[in-house]
């Protein structure tokens, strides 16, 4: 039989202080995304093909190429999300330092003087000393990890957000130039009725001279007449408009920015075809950046629920000390502190109260998000139809 072992006081004492302060840790529910039911479009289309990479290679557009290639390279937006993803990549660095051993280093030397009149190279009386301190925060509920797999997360969706903006912007630039290539075909056809409705103005005003045609007749061209001239008029505005956005969409100076357009006959329609709910909205690289905020905000809650639990630290310090008139000096000192909150308790439950209000709010934006994507594919595949109908 071995004698029984007795449990210091202090170490009892501090495991029933974490384990009351672990019962005291509030209980949370963390919101979860709704499951979509949608498994097919309400609209079918007969389409099998696929999309290429590039809008461009999709509408046999050259010029439209060139265009997209210069917004990669310039579109502020694009940068700005870039900006973004380096931001969250130090913010990870910094979670993942949390993690590991804090070093710190100190050195002095110092020499005393008898008198006034010491020798400046007499080192007799001087001394120096190293000091190494290490702390380590053991971590033991997962404060730091929450931390760290929040601040993963959180990069995660910033490169998944910088995938959006890129494809927003490519297709940005793609509507714009077409919608400039649709306004300069629409302007032509429109100079050509003008100068037919000039003609006839012509015409009209010799029969009314001639007392074939009423002034009233005469009137009516003439309104007509003004009305192709101010249609004309729109759709030279809505043109400089498609320039000036092509501009800022490339990161162009305005007053600098032309563009040649590709002709509107060799440009190719694209038959397309939908993906299910299901695979377009795993594809969707906005909707996969708002799952890695999800996860960010969950990291969040539960960063803000271990910060009511005890914080156990193990350090450890080491002494070298020398002097010109005895031996070199060693000493080292381990020791380890507990901090446990307990009169900030009002602050901690605010802190976790918001962190639970931002993963709820994550959540529905998230589903928002969803149902506007879903939304927009609808609309889409009416349009078509529609028009092919027309």
């Amino acid at each position: 039989m071995y004698p029984a072992r007795t449990i210091p006081p202090m170490t009892l004492l501090m495991t029933l202080l974490i384990l009351a302060a672990g019962g005291c840790a509030p209980t949370v529910h963390v919101e979860g995304p709704r499951a979509i039911s949608s498994s097919s479009w309400s609209i079918p289309s007969d389409s099998n093909s696929s999309a290429p990479a590039r809008i461009s290679s999709l509408l046999n557009a050259p010029e439209l190429e060139v265009l997209t290639h210069q917004a990669l390279e310039n579109n502020s937006d694009i940068r700005i999300a870039s900006a973004r993803v380096a931001q969250s990549n130090a913010l990870l660095r910094a979670a993942r330092q949390t993690t590991l051993p804090e070093v710190s280093l100190a050195a002095s030397a110092n020499r005393r003087f008898e008198n006034n009149a010491g020798n400046p190279l007499d080192f007799r009386n001087s001394f120096a000393q190293l000091d190494v301190n290490v702390n380590l925060d053991l971590d033991l509920f997962g404060r730091l990890s929450a931390g760290k797999r929040a601040a993963l997360s959180r990069t995660r969706a910033a490169e998944l957000e910088g995938a959006a903006v890129v494809l927003a912007v490519e297709s940005d630039v793609a509507s714009a130039y077409v919608q400039r290539i649709a306004l300069t075909r629409r302007i032509a056809i429109l100079d050509t009725n003008i100068e037919r409705a000039v003609e006839l103005d012509r015409v009209v005003r010799v029969r009314s001279a001639e007392g074939d045609a009423t002034r009233v007749d005469q009137g009516l061209q003439s309104i007509r007449l003004l009305n192709l001239r101010e249609r004309r008029s729109r759709l030279l505005q809505a043109l400089d408009q498609t320039r000036t956005a092509l501009a800022i969409l490339t990161g162009t100076e305005a007053p600098q920015f032309s563009v040649a357009l590709d002709n509107v006959d060799t440009l190719t329609i694209p038959q397309l075809s939908s993906p299910s709910p299901a695979d377009l909205l795993a594809a969707r690289p906005d909707l996969r950046a708002s799952e890695a905020l999800i996860e960010a905000a969950k990291g969040d809650v539960e960063q803000a629920r271990a910060a009511f639990l005890p914080q156990i630290d193990i350090s450890m310090q080491g002494l070298l000390e020398t002097a010109t008139s005895s031996p070199l000096g060693k000493s080292l000192n381990v020791g380890s502190s507990l901090l446990m909150p307990i009169f900030s308790r009002g602050r901690l439950q605010s802190a976790l109260q918001f962190a639970s209000a931002v993963q709820v709010e994550v959540v529905e934006r998230y589903r928002q998000r969803i149902l506007a994507a879903l939304a927009e594919v609808e609309d889409a595949r009416s349009a078509g139809l529609r028009s092919a109908e027309r």
